[in-house]
């Protein structure tokens, strides 16, 4: 049985499904649907071995926007974290 890892990004607002090794990544190709804009990752002999979800939040939780907005209204960079 293959293992499925899942990363999630939550300020790029994206989902990565990995049933194959990242390591394999060859091509990707972009899946354009009236709904959704995802991408297939592909290995050299062109089988699928990840998706990635793009736009996986709805605009109520997507943090990128929050940091769009933060932005446009202060007109000033926008701190995620300070050290």
């Amino acid at each position: 049985m293959a293992k499925v890892k899942i990363y999630f990004d939550p300020i790029g607002n994206t989902m990565n499904i990995w049933w194959g090794k990242p390591n394999d990544a060859h091509s990707s190709e972009e899946v354009n649907s009236p709904y959704r804009n995802d991408v297939i990752i592909k290995n050299k002999k062109g089988g699928p071995i990840s998706i990635e979800i793009i736009g996986l939040l709805p605009k109520e939780l997507n943090v990128s926007e929050e940091i769009a907005k933060k932005l446009q209204k202060n007109k000033t960079p926008f701190l995620l974290s300070s050290g």
